[in-house]
């Protein structure tokens, strides 16, 4: 939804993602201007359950206050649940009360610690874990990641092996059967569960071993690259990252891709910092606005 750091700009919007798994639609961070995006993209936001933020600074939040206020505008009744710092609930809340909005469903925030890794939310089919990263304010990143799903009958396996109820339970164990004498592996009959997917969010960051640590094995890796080489140095004052040290992250860590963010508003043209991330990290690709990211 953005890919800007600091301010809105008419080249980037600020810090917001929106992750679709299983049909459960996760938003993480509310730059300002999130819910315009989340229109023009057409993208159905009464559904989203979960927002995740990673930090307080204003690139990160100030688009909440106005998103929630939105959804109750439109109608929605459900509850929403919000991870982020302490700070949180008091900023969104004191927004509301001095701006005299009312919203008439349930917001559930919950304080999310910055402290180690931390489990948000675990569910059926995927878990949510936050990792500390490495800036000038407590700041989290996140994992979404699959749980390992069952093993599937075949299409045809049931009347092929003429299989009872009971067979079917058997090979859902992941055990063979046994009809009139003969044994029937259960790979012939059962399809195993597709690989789990695993996707993370480093937010606002310097360079971290414990970033790495925590995204060890992505298949996808966002991590913020703010900055060119040649400003290493404002880099190293701001805690932000440099597009390299974003690559030597999904290196150290073994990823499958990168998808690098945040860009200071300093550069119109991205190709240096995509060219100095590929030159360590080659499958790099350069976040986009309204863009949708498959992960495989």
């Amino acid at each position: 939804m953005g890919c800007g750091a600091a301010a809105p700009t008419p080249y980037f919007l600020t810090t917001s993602q929106l992750v679709n798994i299983h049909g459960q639609l996760i938003l993480i961070d509310c730059g300002e201007g999130t819910q315009l995006t989340l229109r023009q993209t057409k993208a159905k936001f009464q559904k989203i359950n979960i927002i995740l933020i990673s930090h307080m600074h204003a690139d990160h939040t100030m688009g909440l206050p106005g998103l929630i206020a939105t959804m109750s505008l439109l109608g929605r009744r459900t509850s929403l649940n919000i991870w982020g710092p302490k700070e949180l609930e008091e900023f969104v809340r004191r927004t509301w009360y001095l701006t005299g909005t009312h919203v008439d469903f349930e917001v559930k925030f919950h304080v999310n610690s910055s402290i180690g890794p931390n489990v948000v939310v675990d569910s059926e089919s995927f878990m949510i874990t936050s990792f500390p990263t490495k800036h000038r304010v407590p700041t989290c990143g996140f994992v979404i990641e699959e749980k390992e799903g069952v093993l599937s009958l075949k299409g045809h396996a049931r009347k092929d092996y003429n299989l009872s109820h009971l067979d079917i339970q058997i090979l859902k164990r992941g055990e063979d059967i046994v009809k009139k004498g003969e044994v029937i592996p259960n790979m012939f009959c059962m399809e195993k569960p597709p690989k789990c997917r695993k996707y993370a969010f480093a937010a606002d960051t310097a360079f971290s071993p414990k970033v790495v640590e925590a995204v060890k094995g992505c298949n996808l890796l966002y991590h913020e690259a703010t900055f060119e080489t040649k400003d290493l140095d404002i880099a190293k004052k701001t805690l932000h990252s440099t597009s390299s040290d974003a690559a030597r992250v999904a290196k150290d860590a073994g990823v499958n891709q990168l998808l690098i963010g945040h860009f200071s508003n300093r550069y119109r043209d991205l190709s240096q910092l995509f060219l100095e991330a590929t030159e360590v990290f080659t499958n790099t690709s350069i976040a986009k606005e309204n863009k949708t990211y498959l992960i495989e």
